[in-house]
């Protein structure tokens, strides 16, 4: 990785355009995100410009002592700066079950209630909607009935502010407290920022880093197996040709992790709020360029292995899949960021770039963990580097013979000499 030349960095610049010209790059890259982004904005804008259905609910009171309003206004729930059209819910009183199933029958209604006579003992109150159902769902009516319920019951025994307390008992405000002692409360922008974001970067970085590397892997395949290494090892040398290979890859997946933020970003932004912390994104960004230096480095030696695309995917996969283990036990990362097996996966040089982002998103780390975690996985990418080199230089023209164990660190041991 010492040897920058010419040759090198004409190497790493037809990586990164042959790489981003290709249709899975691109889908990947811009349309995927997008559509993922799309998927998120285009509810929030229906919400805000559709019209919400007003609706005429019929009821039948059987306890005597329920105070249904003529009618109440249904907010509803909607993210992004438009939020939700209301609706209103007209109540209609009937006597009888005959009377109230042929208004619901002719459309009058859209639905009706009955309140039975020993709800104070059970609690339960019907309710019979038409084929074409309700635009409130049932626990949302549910919430309403629950306000209705109380102020029914308690009026006239409690003062006005006890009911409402009692509708809206607790009001939870979270608040940081910093090193210094003081305190800033915590909204939905520092929830998304604090725990959202950074397991959103983790998810991101494994993808990318594996997307990167599996260009890289693929390419070194490739050119062995229709023997197109031999023509451009009689240009370059092998560590002139490692060295480009995952500079251009690295750039390849340093583009398209600054797409995908920036999507996300662009259209989270939209419809919910979020902060974006320098340091985060710091040590995000030095995550995604350790890891992939190891990986990519780890793919390339591989790839100079192995004789075909087939058996090097087969055997990547064991590293993937090694990898994904702080996907796999996300939830033991999360509920218990300080466990030992928390820390052990996030020092892991395999496994610390998406569960260290993880654990930070959990919890406050310990700066001593975080450098430990760079020492290391800094040291395992110059040995990985050394050992691909090794390997690279002897086994890239090497056809038709799959090399053994014993043979492939007897190479890495004599490479260095």
């Amino acid at each position: 990785m010492s040897n920058f030349s010419g040759k090198t960095f004409i190497v790493a610049r037809y990586e990164f355009l042959k790489t981003i010209r290709r249709k899975e790059f691109l889908f990947m890259t811009f349309v995927f995100p997008i559509f993922l982004a799309a998927i998120a904005i285009i509810p929030t804008l229906l919400a805000g410009t559709t019209l919400a259905e007003d609706q005429r609910v019929g009821y039948i009171d059987m306890t005597g002592s329920f105070d249904f309003p003529e009618s109440l206004t249904h907010e509803g729930f909607s993210l992004g700066p438009m939020g939700a059209k209301p609706s209103n819910i007209d109540f209609v009183k009937y006597e009888e079950s005959s009377e109230v199933r042929k208004a619901l029958q002719s459309g009058q209604i859209s639905s009706y209630l009955i309140v039975p006579a020993d709800f104070l003992e059970t609690g339960v109150i019907e309710l019979y909607s038409s084929e074409k159902g309700m635009s409130v769902s049932g626990s949302e009516l549910s919430a309403e009935l629950s306000n209705i319920a109380i102020n029914s019951l308690l009026k006239d025994r409690v003062n006005e502010s006890v009911i409402e307390r009692v509708k809206d008992p607790i009001n939870l405000n979270m608040y940081n407290v910093g090193d210094n002692g003081e305190s800033s409360e915590q909204g939905i922008a520092e929830i998304l920022t604090s725990f959202g974001l950074p397991f959103i970067m983790a998810f991101l970085l494994f993808f990318s880093i594996f997307s990167a590397s599996g260009y890289l892997l693929r390419g070194v395949a490739e050119e062995k197996e229709n023997r197109i290494m031999e023509v451009l090892l009689s240009s370059v040398t092998p560590s002139e040709l490692l060295t480009g290979k995952v500079l251009g890859l690295g750039a390849v997946g340093l583009l398209q992790i600054v797409v995908w933020l920036s999507v996300i970003f662009l259209g989270g932004g939209y419809a919910l709020p979020i902060k974006i912390e320098p340091m985060l994104l710091f040590i995000a960004l030095i995550y995604f360029l350790l890891g992939f230096l190891f990986f990519a480095s780890m793919m390339a030696g591989v790839g100079a292995v192995t004789g075909s695309l087939q058996e090097s995917q087969q055997i990547a996969g064991i590293f993937t899949f090694i990898a994904a283990f702080p996907l796999i036990f996300m939830q033991v990362i999360l509920t218990s960021p300080n466990s030992p097996l928390a820390v052990f996966l996030s020092l892991f040089p395999f496994t610390s770039p998406a569960s260290m982002l993880a654990r930070i998103a959990a919890s406050e780390v310990p700066f001593y963990q975080i450098a430990a975690s760079f020492f290391i996985l800094f040291v395992s990418i110059h040995v990985v580097i050394v050992i691909s080199s090794r390997l690279f230089r002897v086994y890239l023209l090497m056809y038709g013979k799959r090399p053994g164990v014993k043979e492939i660190l007897k190479n890495i041991r004599e490479g260095g000499r």
